[in-house]
């Protein structure tokens, strides 16, 4: 299956640089992990403990009053923007901050819409997450939900409802091209897009799509773009690092996580967000910053830059 309306040429982009060179599903069959008993034993614990990898719903705010405090055992530096939409793109390099075994560290694209009790989220990015995939790889991730993460939704292929369509691209894949600092940056190209079915693109490949009919707030598109970094740890240890593991003022170029080019789909072009709409925000600005800046590249485009190094208590 393919996006019936999207414009063809989404399709003629570069492709992605690290695809499984011995795995490719014969026709009519798709890659799917094997979800085992311990998978989900391992994900309720992490809901349980608190190290979710997602903002709560309280980070979202459909009215445009701005964000509000995270949950204790988790911070963010994101940038928000509140508009009507049918998705967005970006691109982000990819790191590989250091975690221990309980802790987490994301770099995420979030789409939403709805009240804070029955928000309707997806999301996609990359994060480093031990306590899910017993490695510390960086890997493809996406998430969903429709009540604001109370009890719908899970990571990746956990439960129901992300409808997997590539042949040879998994969700969890490990990506093994990862950011140097102050040397080569490593990119992925991410986007959720709105073509009858909410589609999951990476770089020029569609890797599959959440139904519509899981989302009631949004069938007409959303209201809210979220784009930024997570950082998740319990209480009684200290933080892992977040991007880069150095904050946006220690320097941009080559050595801080960023968000480039990010642009919000309105159903027909991706357009540039709105200066005076974009909302900044950290919520602990002395353990991670976020900072803009504008796009070499793109003279409309606004990019962030984000993360920060680890020993905070969250």
């Amino acid at each position: 299956m393919r996006p019936k309306h999207i414009p063809e040429s989404m399709v003629r982009g570069k492709s992605p640089r690290f695809l499984p060179k011995h795995i490719k599903c014969p026709p009519g069959s798709v890659l799917i992990k094997r979800t085992t008993q311990e998978d989900l034993i391992m994900d309720k614990k992490i809901k349980a403990l608190g190290l979710i990898n997602y903002p709560t719903s309280s980070h979202f705010n459909t009215t445009g009053a701005g964000p509000i405090d995270l949950t204790v055992g988790n911070a963010y530096a994101a940038a928000h923007y509140v508009k009507h939409n049918f998705g967005a793109k970006t691109i982000m390099n990819v790191w590989s901050p250091t975690t221990l075994s309980d802790q987490a560290s994301f770099a995420y694209l979030w789409i939403a819409n709805g009240p804070a009790d029955a928000l309707n989220v997806v999301q996609a990015g990359w994060g480093v997450q031990p306590q899910l995939f017993s490695s510390n790889y960086s890997r493809l991730l996406t998430y969903w939900t429709v009540d604001g993460y109370r009890k719908t939704g899970c990571t990746n292929y956990l439960c129901p409802g992300f409808v997997q369509v590539h042949r040879q691209i998994s969700l969890g894949m490990v990506l093994n091209q990862i950011s140097i600092y102050n040397g080569t940056q490593s990119d992925i190209e991410i986007a959720i897009l709105r073509d009858g079915e909410w589609w999951l693109k990476l770089f020029n490949q569609f890797i599959g799509y959440w139904p519509q009919k899981l989302f009631y707030y949004m069938y007409g598109g959303a209201n809210v773009v979220v784009w930024g970094g997570l950082a998740a740890s319990p209480t009684n240890e200290l933080s892992p690092r977040m991007g880069s593991g150095h904050f946006p003022k220690d320097g941009h170029q080559n050595k801080s996580a960023y968000f480039k080019q990010t642009q919000p789909w309105d159903n027909v072009n991706f357009v540039y967000p709105e200066a005076d709409k974009l909302v900044l925000s950290a919520s602990r600005p002395d353990c991670y910053g976020s900072e803009t800046a504008p796009d070499d590249a793109a003279p409309n485009a606004i990019d962030l830059f984000y993360g920060g190094p680890d020993q905070c208590n969250l």
